[in-house]
């Protein structure tokens, strides 16, 4: 019997060295091969930017697929117009010929009476003071044929060169006509092109910005659990220098003389103090669109109801209340500042100092200190 090939690690591999260097090798290969197999993933920051610069581009390819459209429009219009007319000239032209017969008709008619007048009157110096029943026997007359056949004969020829000159007006009318539909048919289906175009690229559009409004909340929510963080670690530390300061004298003022908040800032007025003093006892309570209390808040209704306790009267709305105050330096800030946020003004919140303020976030949140100088501040302003 042939021998059988030994194929245990021992004779695989020499001086038991071979499986680990060939495990090793596995896993180095499959290491190299899942590096590059796995796709790096772009940051939701890298994502939205790539989003918005489609949607920029779709946009402004809507824009112009418009114009477009409003050119094919136009055109679809005019062929229509200028079918109509065609119509309108061949129509025009063919009454004309109907005329023209008509006239010759009677034409005929009027000669065919004058001719027998003529032939039953014959030795009457007047060719036309008779009439005859058939103009046939007014041209075998030799005395008044001349004249008949010469009237007739233009009457026929006016009549065939009004045909004549309808035909042709009719083929050019024709072809003015047909080439008019053509157009207006080309245009029609260019039209309809464009639609279908525009209306794609709307679905692309409202796709990209249902995606683009995804990785807004997914960047605002990374933002805001880093305020948090933030904000959580100001808080902790002023905790502490608060407790240390709650034997230091009270001035009438501060927040320390109003329930020990964490923060130990004088405010600049009694007024100020209730504010303040009202915005730390609602940390906590959940947002709720146009809440003012005492449950729940939203941002201005918030600030509306602290100042309220200073008998401060203010609108239930961040653009009004941002508008009707004294605007505040950056650098002079003082606890019960108002802090208008982003371009259109649409939150705000207080002042409380040490760099923070009190405000109601939004939907799903709560009253929550967060940092002054973050993102879409735009400026302060002072109530009283």
């Amino acid at each position: 019997m042939p021998r059988r090939r030994d194929l245990s690690p021992r004779a695989v591999a020499p001086r038991g060295r071979r499986p680990v260097a060939l495990v090793l090798s596995l896993a180095l290969a499959i290491s190299i091969s899942v590096a590059f197999a796995a796709p790096a993933h772009a940051s939701p920051q890298d994502d939205l930017a790539a989003k918005k610069a489609r949607a920029a581009a779709l946009e402004s390819k809507i824009e112009a697929d418009h114009g477009k459209a409003e050119m094919l429009n136009e055109r679809y219009l005019q062929a229509q117009t200028d079918v109509a007319e065609s119509q309108r000239k061949i129509a025009a032209a063919e009454a004309g010929i109907a005329r023209a017969e008509a006239d010759m008709k009677e034409s005929r008619l009027r000669l065919s009476g004058r001719a027998a007048t003529l032939y039953m009157g014959a030795g009457n110096t007047d060719p036309f003071a008779i009439g005859t029943t058939d103009v046939r026997e007014l041209g075998s007359r030799a005395t008044y044929g001349a004249a008949a056949a010469d009237v007739d004969q233009r009457l026929l020829d006016r009549l065939h060169v009004a045909e004549e000159t309808l035909g042709i007006q009719r083929k050019t009318f024709q072809k003015v006509q047909d080439e008019a539909r053509s157009q207006q048919e080309s245009a029609d289906k260019a039209l309809s092109a464009v639609r279908q175009a525009v209306q794609v690229e709307q679905n692309e559009l409202a796709s990209v910005k249902g995606d683009i409004g995804q990785l807004v909340d997914q960047i605002a929510a990374a933002r805001q659990r880093a305020d948090d963080a933030r904000a959580r670690a100001a808080f902790q530390t002023l905790q502490a220098r608060a407790a240390a300061a709650r034997n230091t004298v009270d001035t009438g003022r501060g927040p320390s003389s109003i329930g020990g908040q964490p923060f130990n800032v004088p405010a600049p007025s009694a007024g100020a103090a209730a504010a303040v003093a009202y915005a730390w006892a609602q940390l906590g309570k959940p947002y709720r669109y146009a809440g003012v209390g005492p449950d729940a808040y939203d941002c201005s209704g918030l600030t509306m109801m602290a100042w309220a306790q200073a008998g401060v009267s203010m609108p239930h709305g961040s653009i009004a209340q941002g508008d009707m105050f004294p605007r505040v330096p950056d650098s002079s800030l003082q606890p019960g500042d108002l802090a208008i946020y982003y371009p259109g003004h649409t939150h705000v919140g207080m002042y409380v100092g040490n760099g923070m303020t009190i405000s109601a976030t939004h939907t799903g949140d709560f009253v929550r200190l967060q940092p002054v100088f973050r993102d879409g501040y735009q400026y302060s302003v002072r109530p009283g």
